[in-house]
């Protein structure tokens, strides 16, 4: 009877979590952190395209034709790899003696079989309006 007992009132309860759910959390993780990485490149060359336009813009007569910038552009991403946009798509805009540079333009990262997701980007050099 006392060995009953204690086997009733002797039970704690379970607290934590089980290996199943630590699995389910990992599998979470792991999917945020392959997301994560595969968008990093993505926002890295966004930056770098923002940052190419502000040094073509400041290396370049404002007076010069848009052929030029373009091809200061193309030298700027060769340098840095960037891919997704092409000289041909900036447009040069020219207003009281400054010249400024903007692009529309848009990445896709595959995820997984045929899942994608798609960024549109509309980038301008600073003190230029975007183009959307």
């Amino acid at each position: 009877m006392c060995n009953l007992q204690m086997k009733q009132t002797g039970k704690k309860q379970q607290k934590g979590l089980s290996i199943i759910s630590t699995m389910i959390v990992g599998a979470f993780i792991a999917a945020a952190l392959i997301l994560g990485l595969k968008l990093v490149p993505v926002f890295t060359e966004l930056f770098a395209v923002k940052k190419a336009f502000n040094n073509v813009v400041k290396s370049t007569d404002p007076q010069a034709p848009a052929t030029v910038f373009r091809q200061a552009f193309s030298k700027y991403a060769q340098i840095d790899d960037i891919s997704s946009v092409d000289a041909q798509t900036i447009v040069v805009t020219k207003d009281s003696g400054k010249a400024s540079l903007s692009a529309d333009y848009q990445r896709t990262v595959p995820l997984f079989a045929n899942v994608s997701l798609i960024f549109d980007f509309s980038v301008a050099s600073d003190g230029a309006p975007a183009t959307k």
